[in-house]
């Protein structure tokens, strides 16, 4: 087992009924929660799916990782257990990229009253529906749309610095293999350079007509020159609502999310960074 971490605090609270290794992974991480004041991830490693899965449970009702905006996910295949505290705005940008989608999805009609009623556009909310080798995974994605009360999520975001690629590729995994009913996963990619600049890309996976994984993927800095036919992430509304499909709607209906407006949103936040796109 092996923790990543900024801080060496002193201090162990406890949870009890815990069996003793479960207990002693969540003493070492909420040991550490007061001390949290910024941006911080945890990552431990090889943790038995069972230790995953209840020492998730008793930090999503912690206070203290409540307060810190915690996003908690356990893989019970890396068995890795990764938590994310404070998240930074930037890697929070996707938030309003889709929210101001569905507006105007809205606004165009290609969302009826009924439907947008239906979807649900969410962050952090725990999901441990996953089956096969995933069984015992539980997932706070970074946000996800999915319709009504489904236990599923049908479109996923998950984002973070470069350096931590590597779980969200994972994370991608986790979503595609063990829970069919997500059709798209969408990695956001973010890497700071030289000069306080950042460099930002979309890493968008589904499956292509056999079920296997494919991706692609859309520069958001530096933009693309000369710019692309297009920048669009797109998906049907069959896709989107599945089984929840409303009497008359045509399920070939196309959203998209544009790449354009996510750039526009996160040179902002960048700039407020005192930072500068690449």
């Amino acid at each position: 087992m092996s923790l990543r971490s900024t801080s060496i605090p002193q201090g162990r609270p406890r949870s009890e009924s815990l069996p003793p290794s479960a207990q002693r992974l969540f003493e070492e991480i909420a040991h550490q929660l007061p001390y949290i004041s910024t941006y911080t991830e945890l990552v431990f490693e090889n943790v038995k799916p069972d230790d995953g899965s209840l020492v998730c449970r008793s930090l999503d009702g912690h206070a203290e990782t409540e307060r810190r905006g915690a996003r908690i996910n356990y893989n019970s295949v890396t068995r890795v257990l990764r938590l994310k505290f404070m998240p930074i705005s930037l890697h929070d940008v996707h938030q309003r990229w889709i929210n101001t989608s569905i507006v105007e999805w809205r606004y165009r009609d290609l969302l009826t009253e009924q439907e947008s009623d239906l979807l649900w556009s969410g962050v952090g909310t725990t999901f441990d529906q996953f089956s096969g080798m995933y069984s015992g995974s539980s997932k706070q994605p970074d946000h996800y749309l999915r319709v009504d009360t489904d236990p599923s999520p049908q479109i996923v975001v998950e984002s973070g610095w470069s350096e931590s690629f590597p779980h969200l590729r994972n994370d991608k995994d986790l979503w595609m293999l063990g829970d069919p009913s997500v059709v798209l996963v969408i990695l956001l990619r973010w890497t700071t350079i030289s000069n306080g600049r950042i460099k930002g890309c979309a890493e968008v996976w589904r499956r292509d007509t056999v079920g296997r994984l494919i991706s692609s993927t859309l520069d958001i800095f530096p933009a693309p020159s000369p710019s692309p036919p297009t920048e669009m992430i797109q998906f049907t509304k069959r896709e989107l609502f599945g089984a929840a499909m409303t009497p008359g709607a045509n399920p070939d209906t196309v959203f998209e999310l544009d790449v354009a407006k996510l750039r526009q949103f996160a040179e902002e936040v960048i700039t407020k960074m005192n930072m500068q796109p690449a």
